[in-house]
C-alpha cells in the first residue's frame, strides 16, 4: 500500500533511501565487516612486507637472505642506506633495525687519509682480536667487525706496486657459532661485490668452508710453543715473570696481522697473573702511519711507505721489515701493556729506568723481533729481511781514582 502524504518522515529521496537500506540491511552490515577486516588485515601485513622490501634492497640488494636471517634479531628492520663513489673508491651501506642499531654495516675504504685513520684505530685495539680461517686476508677486531684487505691494483701500478682495499662487515647481533659463520660468509659476500664494483680484478677470495668461525687464537704452555709460528717465544730468554707461562697463537696462513703473546701464570712482583709479558706481531700490507698499539711505547709503529718502512728499536718496542710476494711486511716486538710495571706499589715514586735497563730491554727486543722475523720470512718464503741494529752499549762511569801521590818536590 502506498504510504499517504501524512506518514512521509522526509522527501522523497530519502525515504527511497530507507526503503532500501531496509531490504538491504543485511548485506551493509556484512560489508562493514568485511572493510574492517580488509584494514587489519592490509596493516598486519604492511610491516611484514616493508620488512621484506628493505631486506631485498639493503646494499643494492646484495645481502645474502640466509646469512642475514641468522645475524639479525626478531626486531623489524628500520631503515636502509647506501652510497659509491667509483671514482673515489669509496662504499657504504647500512641496515638498521626499527630501533635504529646496526643488523649489517659495510665500509670500504680505498688508500687515503680515511683508511689511514680506520687502520690506526683498529691497531690500537690490539688485532687480530680473531684470525679468519681458509687463508682469507683480514682479522676479526672486537665486537663481531670483520676486516678484509683483498689486493686492488689502481690503474698504472705495477703488480709489485698494487695496494690492499679495505673492506669493514660489521654485524651487530653475532655472537653465537652460527651467527659467527653467518657473518663471516656475509663479510667475504660483500667484499667480493665491493671489489667487483671497483674493478679490483682477480680471482674472488673463496667462501669460507661451512660452519667456519674467526678463531681467537689457541693457549698454550710455554715450552709447547716451539715449532710453532710463536717459536721465538719458546727459544729465546725471556723475563721470570713469563718462563712458566703461555703463549697465545693467533696467527693464521694468509692473515693480515698475526700475534704471538706470552702471559704470566704466576704472581711475580712485576708482573701480574695472566698479564702480557711480550707482544710479537706481524704486519703485511700498507698500514699507514697512525698504528699505535698498547704496549709499543709512545710512539706509533714505523709503517710509512718506501723507503720509510725501516727496522726501528726503542727500549719500548722493535721493528723489523721484508717483502712477501710484493707486498711490504713488519715485524713488531714489544712489551706488555703491563710490562714492565713501575708503577706498581701505590703511593712509590717513579723511577725510571737507567741506561743500563733500557740496554737491556733493547737488547731483549731485538732479540725476540729478529728470532721471530728470520722464522716468518722463512715460512712465508720471503726476502729482503732487514732487521735493527744492534744497541750501542752505554760506557760504564768511571770509578773515581785513588789521590795520585805527592812527588818530590823540585831541587
Amino acid at each position: 500500500m502506498e504510504l499517504s502524504a501524512g506518514n512521509r518522515t522526509g522527501t522523497r529521496l530519502e525515504d527511497r533511501v530507507k526503503d532500501w537500506s531496509s531490504r538491504h540491511r543485511r548485506w551493509l552490515v556484512a560489508g562493514l565487516w568485511a572493510l574492517v577486516v580488509l584494514l587489519i588485515v592490509g596493516y598486519s601485513v604492511r610491516e611484514p612486507v616493508r620488512d621484506w622490501w628493505l631486506a631485498h634492497e639493503a646494499c643494492g640488494g646484495q645481502l645474502p637472505s640466509g646469512e642475514l636471517e641468522i645475524v639479525r634479531t626478531d626486531l623489524r628492520l628500520g631503515e636502509t642506506e647506501e652510497s659509491f663513489d667509483a671514482e673515489d673508491g669509496t662504499y657504504s651501506c647500512v641496515l638498521r633495525d626499527e630501533n635504529g642499531k646496526v643488523v649489517v654495516a659495510v665500509d670500504a675504504y680505498p688508500e687515503g687519509r680515511e683508511r689511514d685513520q680506520e687502520l690506526g684505530l683498529a691497531g690500537t685495539s690490539r688485532p687480530p682480536h680473531a684470525v679468519l680461517p681458509g687463508g682469507l686476508p683480514g682479522f676479526e677486531d672486537e665486537n663481531s667487525l670483520v676486516y678484509l684487505m683483498p689486493e686492488c691494483p689502481r690503474a698504472g701500478r705495477t703488480p709489485a706496486e698494487q695496494h690492499r682495499l679495505l673492506v669493514g662487515t660489521w654485524t651487530y647481533f653475532a655472537h653465537s657459532s652460527a651467527e659467527k659463520a653467518a657473518m663471516l660468509r656475509l663479510a667475504v659476500h660483500m667484499t667480493n661485490v665491493v671489489t667487483g664494483k671497483l674493478g679490483c680484478g682477480g680471482e674472488p677470495l673463496p667462501a669460507p668452508a661451512d660452519g667456519a668461525v674467526p678463531d681467537e687464537g689457541t693457549y698454550v704452555p710455554r715450552a709447547r710453543a716451539k715449532g710453532t709460528a710463536c717459536d721465538a717465544l719458546a727459544t729465546t730468554r725471556v723475563p721470570a715473570a713469563g718462563r712458566d707461562g703461555e703463549v697465545r697463537i693467533a696467527i693464521a696462513d694468509g692473515g693480515i696481522v698475526g700475534r704471538c703473546t706470552l702471559r704470566a701464570t704466576e704472581t711475580y712482583e712485576d708482573a701480574r697473573e695472566g698479564a702480557a709479558i711480550i707482544e710479537l706481531t706481524a704486519w703485511r700490507g700498507d698500514w699507514g702511519p697512525r698504528v699505535r698499539e698498547m704496549g709499543s711505547g709512545p710512539d706509533p709503529l714505523p709503517m710509512g711507505r718506501g723507503i720509510t718502512r725501516r727496522p726501528a728499536l726503542t727500549e719500548h718496542r722493535a721493528w723489523a721489515v721484508a717483502k712477501c710476494d710484493g707486498d711490504d711486511v713488519g715485524f713488531a716486538a714489544h712489551w706488555g701493556q703491563d710490562y714492565p710495571d713501575r708503577h706498581r706499589k701505590p703511593g712509590t715514586k717513579y723511577v725510571p729506568p737507567t741506561e743500563a735497563e733500557q740496554y737491556e730491554q733493547r737488547v731483549l727486543l731485538r732479540t725476540y723481533v729478529s728470532a721471530f722475523a728470520a722464522d716468518q720470512v722463512r715460512r712465508g718464503a720471503c726476502t729482503d729481511l732487514k732487521l735493527p741494529e744492534k744497541p750501542e752499549k752505554p760506557e760504564k762511569p768511571e770509578k773515581p781514582g785513588k789521590p795520585e801521590k805527592p812527588g818530590k818536590p823540585a831541587a
